[in-house]
């Protein structure tokens, strides 16, 4: 009975060292890192002078919760949405957004987009509000998407708070893959074509103003 007992311990304390060496190997792989995008910096000369520039804050755009981190969004239907696996903005898509729109304005020498200080007092203020950022599957799930991009913009004066003026763009682009990078490069586009539209509008707004 005891010699019984002894090779029972043995072979249960064996065994139990067998299953405790084996949980090693069913512990989960470390994941490769994410992909980082971020959107294309448009090459532009920026004016020698800006003595004769319009100042306006670049507010902080104001986005759904789904469009407000730094998730590729995608859209399968264009009601529902999700996030492209392994792959990510540089940064939150607002903060892309107001960026981008500030580079665009690089390249005009009457108006000068800025990010609003505590000290900075600027006569004009620009409100975004980012209604869609997405690629849309909209011919199916096989088929490369729509990278679309819808932006209400409104103007307002600082000093008296009136609205000087309002704005709506729509852009899109369509992707040549159903890629990560071929979305984002079709994001990339839209975003660009949405930030340039914006621009010629609050640059003949601006002059409007002026001449009145």
């Amino acid at each position: 009975m005891i010699v019984l007992r002894r090779n029972f311990y043995g072979v249960a304390t064996i065994t139990l060292l067998l299953s405790l060496s084996s949980c090693s190997s069913i512990l989960p792989k470390p994941k490769p890192a994410p992909t980082v995008y971020r959107l294309s910096i448009p090459e532009s000369t920026v004016p020698t002078s800006v003595i004769y520039s319009t100042v306006v804050n670049i507010e902080f755009p104001q986005a759904p919760r789904a469009l407000s981190g730094t998730d590729i969004v995608l859209s399968p239907d264009g009601r529902r949405l999700t996030a492209a696996a392994s792959a990510s903005w540089a940064e939150p898509v607002p903060n892309q957004v107001r960026h981008a729109l500030i580079d665009s304005l690089v390249s005009y020498e009457k108006v000068t987009g800025v990010v609003p200080k505590g000290g900075t007092r600027a006569p004009y203020r620009l409100n975004m509000q980012i209604r869609r950022f997405e690629a849309e599957f909209d011919n199916g799930a096989e088929a490369a998407p729509n990278a679309l991009v819808h932006i209400n913009v409104t103007l307002t004066d600082t000093k008296s708070r009136t609205l000087v003026g309002v704005y709506s763009v729509k852009t899109h682009a369509r992707a040549n893959t159903i890629t990560v990078s071929s979305i984002v490069q079709a994001q990339d586009e839209a975003t660009s074509e949405a930030m340039n539209n914006i621009s010629a509008w609050l640059d003949n707004k601006l002059a409007d103003q002026t001449k009145n």
